[in-house]
Parts: structure tokens; C-alpha cells; sequence
């Protein structure tokens, strides 16, 4: 046996195991989020494709033609499963087996319109269609990231664990994943099968660590309800709509006096709920009265906070100890911050407080 043929079957069997765990690992349990189910059932699916690789070198049969491009096709469903998992992530309670049915229901056709006439028509069309569904969905995520960005905005004062920026890199490991997969299956080789199996195990390890640390925007039911509120705001005419003296004085109180945005995770539907209104109402007063969002909102009087500390000549924290002292959850976020509002980093603008004095 060769040594890239012994090298496929240790990676494929290491793909069959990562996979293997990671399913029982992410369904384990009753009270998984929903997103976590979502990402287990895709897991399921690979790991199912993966076994079902074994038959075609467990038998000389299924290498034919017939049987060995009907096993292709079945790995284009993969395609939209891993969709379900991106349009639940970016738009929560959105995907359900109705729409899931109805995302896959053209490739299933073409798998079962092959399985019975045994045309490779068939598969040309099916490579067209997943190559347009892939080129459709890079477009709606496009516009879904932007939204679900905004959205996290105007209703958080952190970002860590919110933000799906980790999602660039899946994709650049998507697109090596799916171009070796591509040349593998024009042209057969051992290493290019080893590589595709080594870069899918990369690609599904990123996807499976940043999912663990991500917090569940339950963005989906929100719009909703905010789009129900909206009819009432339209009743009372929203573009004449302000907050009242004793709501903005409120709101003052609970950031001047009380300073609750040193609450590093504190949300806009906290801070409404303080002051005695509704979240909504308290989103259209920042955005259209204060032209701001929540987040920058929050952020400003903790910037404010950090001015305060580093005006005092004898302050000598840190600049992790002022960044948890006023009220940032991470240091990419206060490093952001402080450049936005001072035009250079802590470390720089140390020094210069330094040589002033």
C-alpha cells in the first residue's frame, strides 16, 4: 500500500471520529440551545457523509460510474446544510424544517432525477444550481451580517462573544475546503483526498471552537416584535416621538449617578427597564434624536470614565485595570474605544501624559 493511500485513510477515519464527537458532544443533553442543535444536526449530516465515503473503497461495485457519481451528488447536500446553520446563526429561530426542506428540495430532485435515469445531466445541473445557491447565500449573509451588526449596535454594550467576525476566516477555510474538494473530484489522487479531508477537519474545528464562545442573538423574534411596535409608533406619529422630561432625566440619573454602564454587560433592554420605558422607544430616541447607537452610547460615558482616571496624576493602574474598572468586558474592545476617542493607543497616550508632566 502506498504511503498517500495510507495517509487518506487516516485522515478520512480521523474526519469519521472528529465527527463522530463532535455530534454526540453538541446533542448531548435536553436544554441545548437551539442554535447548538441546528449545528449538531449539520454535524450529523457530515458525519453520515463521511461514512458513507467508506462504501467506495469497501466495494469494488459502487467505484463504477453509476454508483461513485450518485455518492458525489450526495456530498452537494452538504451545500445547503451548511446554510442552516449560517442563516440561524445570523437570524435565530429563522430555520425550521419546512425551510429546510425547501432549501434542499431542488437538490434532493436532482439526486433522485439521476438515481433513476442515470444521466449525467443530472449532475451538471446540480454543480450549476450549488454553484448559484452558494453565490445567492454569500450575497444574503452579506446583507444578514450587516443587519445582525446593527442590530447587536443598537441593543448591546459589548461586542466579545457577539460579533461574528470569525466568520471571514471559516469562509476563507470554506473556500480552500471546497476548491481541493473540487480538484479532487476531476482529478483522482490520494493527497489531494488526504488534503481535503485534513482542511474540512480545520474547517469544522474553527466552526465548532468560535460557536462554543458565541452568545445567541435572538435576533429573528426581536424584529418581529419590533416591527409589531412600529405600528403603534406609526399611530402616534412616530417622527414627532421624544422621550419626556422625567424619562431623559431618568436616564441621566441612571448613567451620571448610578453609572450602570460600568456594568460591563449591560443591554439596552436593562437600561429601558431602569428608566421605566420601552426598549424600542429608548432605541428610536439614541438613533434618531441622538444620532447614536446603544453601543457608542454606553461606550461614550465609559470613555468618560477613563478620562476622569487618567487626569489624576497619581493614577497608576493599568490599562486592564482601568478598562474592567470602567465597565469594558474585553481589552479589543477598550483598545478600540480609547484610539476612537483619543486618536492613539493607551501606551501613547500614557507617555505623553508623562512627558507633560
Amino acid at each position: 500500500m502506498l504511503l498517500a493511500e495510507k495517509l487518506y485513510y487516516f485522515t478520512h477515519g480521523l474526519c469519521c471520529m472528529f465527527f463522530l464527537y463532535a455530534s454526540i458532544y453538541l446533542l448531548y443533553g435536553k436544554k441545548a440551545p437551539r442554535l447548538r442543535m441546528v449545528l449538531g444536526g449539520v454535524v450529523v449530516f457530515w458525519f453520515l457523509l463521511e461514512i458513507k465515503d467508506l462504501l467506495l473503497y469497501s466495494s469494488a461495485t459502487v467505484r463504477n460510474t453509476y454508483f461513485s457519481t450518485l455518492l458525489l451528488m450526495i456530498d452537494m447536500l452538504a451545500v445547503p446544510a451548511c446554510s442552516f446553520y449560517l442563516f440561524e446563526l445570523l437570524s435565530t429561530g429563522w430555520m425550521n424544517w419546512k425551510r429546510a426542506f425547501a432549501l434542499s428540495s431542488f437538490f434532493i430532485l436532482c439526486l433522485l432525477g439521476y438515481a433513476i435515469t442515470a444521466s449525467d445531466s443530472w449532475l451538471w445541473i446540480l454543480e450549476i444550481y450549488a454553484t448559484l445557491y452558494s453565490f445567492v447565500v454569500i450575497i444574503i449573509l452579506c446583507f444578514a451580517v450587516r443587519r445582525y451588526n446593527r442590530y447587536v449596535r443598537e441593543n448591546y454594550s459589548y461586542t466579545e462573544h457577539l460579533n461574528v467576525r470569525w466568520l471571514r476566516q471559516v469562509t476563507f477555510l470554506m473556500f480552500i475546503c471546497l476548491s481541493v474538494w473540487m480538484y479532487s473530484c476531476l482529478r483522482s489522487s490520494w493527497v489531494a483526498d488526504s488534503i481535503y479531508y485534513f482542511s474540512s477537519l480545520l474547517l469544522w474545528a474553527c466552526i465548532l471552537y468560535y460557536s462554543e464562545l458565541q452568545e445567541v442573538v435572538p435576533i429573528a423574534d426581536n424584529i418581529k416584535m419590533k416591527k409589531l411596535f412600529s405600528k403603534e409608533l406609526a399611530e402616534e406619529k412616530k417622527e414627532e416621538f421624544v422621550l419626556n422630561e422625567n424619562l431623559i432625566q431618568a436616564l441621566h440619573k441612571s448613567l451620571r449617578e448610578d453609572e450602570l454602564f460600568l456594568n460591563p454587560r449591560i443591554t439596552l433592554a436593562d437600561l429601558a427597564m431602569t428608566i421605566g420605558t420601552n426598549r424600542t422607544y429608548l432605541s428610536t430616541y439614541l438613533n434618531t434624536y441622538l444620532d447614536t447607537s446603544f453601543y457608542d452610547y454606553i461606550n461614550s460615558y465609559r470613555m468618560e470614565k477613563v478620562c476622569q482616571l487618567l487626569s489624576d496624576p497619581t493614577c497608576t493602574a493599568t490599562m486592564n485595570e482601568i478598562a474592567e474598572t470602567c465597565g469594558f468586558n474585553s481589552l479589543s474592545t477598550f483598545r478600540r474605544s480609547f484610539v476612537k476617542e483619543y486618536g492613539m493607543s493607551f501606551a501613547e497616550y500614557r507617555r505623553q501624559m508623562n512627558k507633560n508632566s
